[in-house]
């Protein structure tokens, strides 16, 4: 009964699509339903509706005074891998001598959350942007701490100010999203109620999912055999791979993902809080072979890591997955093996490298590399997204460097606990004589560079599609949601609550 209204419901979301396609003069609320139902999450219900829609958004301008729409199609355009300029979009904002932004714009909430939302889809030349995002936080702040909003538009302000969208986790932001757009005047009741549908629906088959890695990692029974240093994790590992994928067609995809980055976990432990340096060079030397019967002589839990991650690579393979993706994903893991005994030296030796050498080899013992890899591979993508995986592209290069980045900034008294590993912080504190404060804010400085770079990839790559590239923000935005103020999977506490919004809380419909 509620699939059945849900696929009702879509039917007249889709109808509606296709009117705003067809009639140029109600773009504006085509607009706003378009990023309601990409907020919403129910999106992969209408990928050609919103592909048709969006070739129409290209060549039709929108009326300069509509500030906030201006923004909007700037955003939605850019999302959807359109590389405008963001030359005219500012302009309307500036005043006549274009260096000051117009004195409506900065007590106009909708106009100020739309520009800061647009804003935030920058390349790293476009300063301009930068500018939008520090004038748009700095007014929506005050705003908020002046706190005489109505609620509902107090929390839209603040939600946008605690993440803007392009960073969010989508399937989180679908959840949290629904409370607020049922507070919406504007809000449209059958996409709202397909939303609630939706979620509720896919809520089921995700929790089917999580229960599935729970029971294959406690056959797994890497405590056991491994001992307190490994850290338990299955369901925030399937928290991670929802992240990344939700939809149901990448099923296969999500569960080949949270079983590996459950295996990237204990062979990351393994090298952190484990092994002796004599060890770890010889497990490497395995890894280097793929050799199992190597990684046992060294002692069992090596063979136990070496073994289990290889029998999970090879059943993907067995279950359907591309040998070529799985042959890639493994050739990356052995760079990762290099780079993680190289952190293992440094600090045997008391070494703390620059931050750039720090940063070169610990990216990629990030695991992100191989994790995008493994991700194509879920998706079925072809020959040549490996070709390009294996390269260590830069949109790959800037997600890790966001996961190793948010990594040490928010684990950085953690890790020096569990492993003693200089961090990226220790590395900026030697190399430029500053407190931990002023490194975390430098590095922070970098995160955002970082991502500028990831919009531009992402709207300039045109080698492999749209929903490869896709992936790897995603990955990127996962980051931003579990390690923004702590390390949320070593104290996974702090992963609690919106594992709860996922998996556990229900919508009310």
């Amino acid at each position: 009964m509620i699939k059945e209204r849900r696929d009702e419901l879509v039917q007249t979301v889709c109808s509606m699509i296709k009117r705003y396609t067809s009639s140029k003069n109600d773009l504006s609320k085509g607009m706003k339903t378009v990023d309601a139902i990409e907020r919403l999450g129910v999106d992969y219900h209408f990928e050609d509706e919103i592909r048709k829609f969006m070739d129409v958004l290209i060549s039709t301008s929108i009326d300069e005074n509509d500030l906030a729409g201006v923004a909007l199609r700037f955003r939605l355009l850019r999302q959807h891998h359109y590389d405008i300029t963001c030359d005219e979009v500012v302009r309307s904002f500036k005043d006549e001598n274009g260096e000051h932004f117009k004195d409506n714009v900065r007590s106009n909430v909708s106009i100020l959350l739309s520009l800061y939302e647009a804003a935030h889809l920058g390349k790293l030349a476009e300063d301009s942007l930068t500018d939008a995002i520090k004038f748009t936080t700095s007014c929506l702040s005050s705003i908020s701490e002046a706190n005489q909003l109505p609620h509902h538009v107090l929390e839209r302000v603040r939600h946008a100010l605690a993440t803007p969208s392009q960073r969010r986790m989508k399937r989180l932001e679908a959840k949290l999203y629904i409370s607020i757009y049922e507070k919406d005047d504007e809000g449209d009741q059958d996409i709202l109620e397909l939303a609630k549908l939706d979620f509720h629906i896919l809520q089921l088959m995700h929790r089917d999912e999580v229960k599935s890695i729970s029971l294959w990692y406690k056959e797994l029974n890497p405590g056991s055999m491994l001992g307190e240093y490994v850290r338990e994790r299955p369901v925030e590992c399937y928290f991670w791979a929802l992240g990344v994928f939700y939809e149901p067609k990448y099923a296969k995809a999500r569960m080949m993902f949270a079983k590996l980055i459950k295996m990237f976990s204990v062979f990351d432990d393994t090298f952190d809080s484990y092994g002796t340096l004599e060890e770890l060079c010889q497990f490497n030397q395995a890894v280097q072979r793929w050799d199992e019967e190597d990684a046992r002589r060294i002692g069992k839990c090596y063979g136990y890591v070496m073994s289990h991650l290889s029998n999970t690579l090879d059943q993907f393979v067995e279950d359907g997955a591309s040998a070529i993706g799985i042959s890639c994903t493994k050739e990356i893991i052995k760079h990762v093996s290099r780079c993680m005994l190289q952190e293992v030296v440094w600090r045997e030796e008391g070494q703390v490298p620059p931050v750039h050498d720090h940063l070169r080899i610990t990216a990629i013992s990030t695991f992100y590399w191989a994790l995008a890899c493994l991700s194509f591979t879920g998706m079925d993508a072809g020959d040549d997204v490996f070709s390009w995986a294996i390269s260590f592209p830069k949109i790959i290069e800037n997600a890790a460097m966001v996961s190793r980045l948010m990594d040490d900034i928010s684990g950085h008294e953690c890790e020096k606990e569990r492993s003693n590993v200089a961090t990226a912080v220790d590395c900026y504190i030697k190399e430029h004589g500053v407190t931990v404060d002023q490194a975390k804010e430098a590095l922070g400085s970098l995160v955002e560079e970082q991502w500028r770079s990831i919009n531009e990839e992402f709207l300039t790559n045109t080698t492999v599609p749209v929903e490869v590239l896709t992936r790897v923000v995603n990955l990127a935005r996962v980051m931003d949601c579990m390690y923004k103020k702590l390390d949320g999977y070593t104290h996974s506490s702090e992963t609690a609550d919106p594992i709860d919004k996922l998996l556990n809380s229900c919508v009310n419909h």
